[in-house]
């Protein structure tokens, strides 16, 4: 439990500095632009990928083969319990986003597309984060072939790190809205996690 509070404290710390600091703002749009700098020589359809049908089967890929995995195993609950971790998430940010209203970077910034509504926190990191997330800590806990293992935890790792690294890139967030998605992340992996133990959903 301390555990737990100490992360969305770091959150809520960190998300009012983020928001109200110039010298952060102005470290976001640098980033932004460095990055850009650097990687412009990569097709603009990469960054793009996580916004297009890619998203949608990262998203429903581990709830299929979760779903299928526990169905065998019998634990209903923990059916309903990872489905629910990208509805949570989603709705979560839904209040997240028009409560601290930050807009998003510049519009001459944004590569590609122009998104309508706010930017903190990254709604795609946060539901990223989050579900893959638990499919590590599940990969972790069940997975008894090293190799499988190994292999699972670093693909979920890179697409965690290219669905937020992409949002920057094509300028429609800024850095710390990506970094804040990961912090709340990690609180809310800390209270699934918990639930997933105390709940006996594992049993």
């Amino acid at each position: 439990m301390k555990k737990t509070l100490l992360l969305f404290a770091i959150f809520i710390i960190f998300s009012i500095t983020s928001i109200t600091c110039p010298i952060i703002n102005l470290w976001d749009r640098v980033f932004i632009l460095r990055l850009q700098e650097e990687l412009k020589n990569i097709p603009l359809w990469v960054p793009l990928l996580p916004d297009c049908i890619l998203y949608s089967i990262m998203v429903a890929l581990p709830l299929v083969v979760g779903s299928f995995w526990f169905f065998k195993k019998r634990e209903y609950k923990s059916i309903l319990f990872l489905c629910s971790i990208p509805l949570v998430t989603f709705l979560l940010n839904c209040i997240i986003k028009p409560l601290i209203h930050r807009p998003r970077p510049p519009y001459e910034m944004q590569l590609g597309i122009h998104p309508e509504s706010f930017s903190y926190v990254s709604s795609h990191s946060l539901v990223t984060f989050c579900l893959w997330g638990i499919i590590i800590y599940f990969i972790n806990k069940y997975c008894k072939n090293r190799v499988l293992r190994y292999a699972g935890i670093v693909f979920a790792i890179i697409w965690i790190l290219f669905v937020g690294i992409s949002r920057i890139w094509l300028g429609v967030h800024n850095p710390t809205d990506v970094i804040g998605a990961y912090l709340l992340g990690l609180a809310l992996l800390s209270v699934y996690t918990k639930l997933f133990e105390k709940g006996g959903l594992n049993e």
